[in-house]
């Protein structure tokens, strides 16, 4: 790690902030280089720890630095109070003298309200009724873009984000004046799914026996993505139609796919998020209920995982074999607090995968889609640590960290 480097979290004793920063190479603790404090008022005021007695260089403690932040959601903070701890820290480091400051935020705060009414360029704003559902809401994603750029951030590095082609076009237009780097960076983890797939089950034919569903549309091309970098020509793909029938209730379609083609498969549902997986429950239910589709075995993969109630009410189904998820929200590392559903859940820390990338990708600057494609699977297991909740199966097996089979070769 560079002396020119610094890496810190939004608040205190984040689990992912500490180690992405261990990771990284910083030996230096977060905390004794950057203090969190809270006013009695509730005010938040972040300083730069530098040395007390140095009169000469006010102000220019960071001089020359690159500041890394990492931020995640936390069990204290709402994200609205944890966005303005990013704007004041990005702050406060380029007042005092900081080159570059890169937010490293895996789940973008306010990416998923991407649109206000006005909002014409995006492909789903094809018509006023469209439009309408935005009615009266603010242009979030773009004001929070407006805000870090103002606050001086640089640059904003995320992982598997919902609207990644809208975000990055939002951030272009934003920070069009600002800099030579990208300044959205979009960290596909497609290459780690693959590689957690290959290890998951037995594979034969070349992937005859495996299935790939996408819930909607919007995951089909990262459905595609994994199932293309695991090699397995053979294995079939499926995607569904999703209509919304409301904040809590959707319907699902083949839209002319053979879901037969799945019965007797080891599928992986995969998707960007869950929050109430209301869209999960009914895609499992549409696959297993049916003797003629029935999968021998269902697993769901997600990036984002907002454990809720109704969440781990929806998700725990009996068809259900395994639940995967990875640590951008930390509440997930609570495996022993999620009901019924910690019985199938396993977390893929990814802190070794994100270090990899702001060293690689963003300290030398190889692209991020050269680095992590498909040639990269077969080393991916080196980016993420699997951990099980007491009452999982596997960990009552004593299965090592990595799962047992080994590694298909190349």
């Amino acid at each position: 790690m560079s002396a020119d480097t610094v890496v810190v979290s939004n608040w205190t004793d984040a689990s992912f902030g500490l180690d992405v920063a261990h990771n990284f190479g910083q030996t230096i603790d977060i905390s004794d280089l950057i203090s969190l404090k809270t006013f009695a008022n509730t005010e938040f005021c972040p300083r730069f720890l530098v040395d007390e007695h140095d009169l000469l260089n006010i102000g220019r403690g960071l001089q020359g630095k690159r500041v890394y932040v990492i931020s995640t959601s936390s069990p204290q903070h709402t994200r609205v109070e944890l966005a303005m701890r990013n704007l004041l820290i990005a702050s406060a480091a380029k007042e005092n003298g900081a080159e570059r400051v890169v937010l490293v935020e895996p789940d973008l705060f306010f990416s998923a309200q991407d649109r206000g009414p006005h909002f014409t360029d995006h492909p789903q704003m094809n018509s006023p009724e469209a439009r309408k559902k935005f009615d009266g809401q603010p242009f979030s994603a773009q004001l929070y873009a407006r805000m870090l750029m103002t606050a001086g951030v640089d640059q904003v590095v995320t992982v598997h984000n919902h609207k990644p082609d809208v975000l990055a076009q939002i951030y272009r237009d934003v920070f069009s004046h600002h800099g030579e780097q990208p300044p959205f960076i979009n960290l596909d983890i497609a290459h780690i799914v693959a590689n957690l797939i290959q290890r998951s089950v037995s594979l034969d034919r070349n992937g005859a026996n495996l299935g790939f569903v996408a819930p909607d549309r919007g995951a089909a091309a990262f459905v595609a993505r994994v199932r293309e970098f695991t090699g397995l020509r053979e294995a079939v793909l499926v995607v569904l139609e999703k209509t919304r029938l409301g904040q809590r209730t959707v319907e699902l379609t083949t839209a002319g796919e053979d879901l037969t083609l799945l019965r007797g498969r080891e599928v992986f549902i995969l998707d960007d998020m869950v929050r109430t997986g209301g869209t999960i429950a009914t895609a499992i239910k549409l696959l297993a209920e049916n003797p003629a589709t029935r999968p021998e075995n269902i697993y769901f993969y997600c990036t984002h995982t907002y454990i809720s109630p109704e969440g781990r009410e929806n998700l725990n189904s009996a068809y259900l074999t395994e639940f995967i998820t990875t640590n951008t929200l930390p509440n997930v590392l609570n495996r022993d607090d999620q009901g019924r559903l910690r019985r199938k859940m396993v977390v893929m820390k990814i802190e070794n995968w994100i270090a990899d990338a702001l060293v690689h990708c963003l300290e030398q600057g190889q692209p991020p889609a050269e680095r992590y494609g498909a040639q990269s699977v077969p080393f991916a297991d080196q980016h993420y640590r699997l951990e099980y909740s007491s009452k999982n199966v596997r960990r009552n097996r004593n299965e090592p960290n990595q799962l047992a089979l080994p590694l298909r070769k190349p």
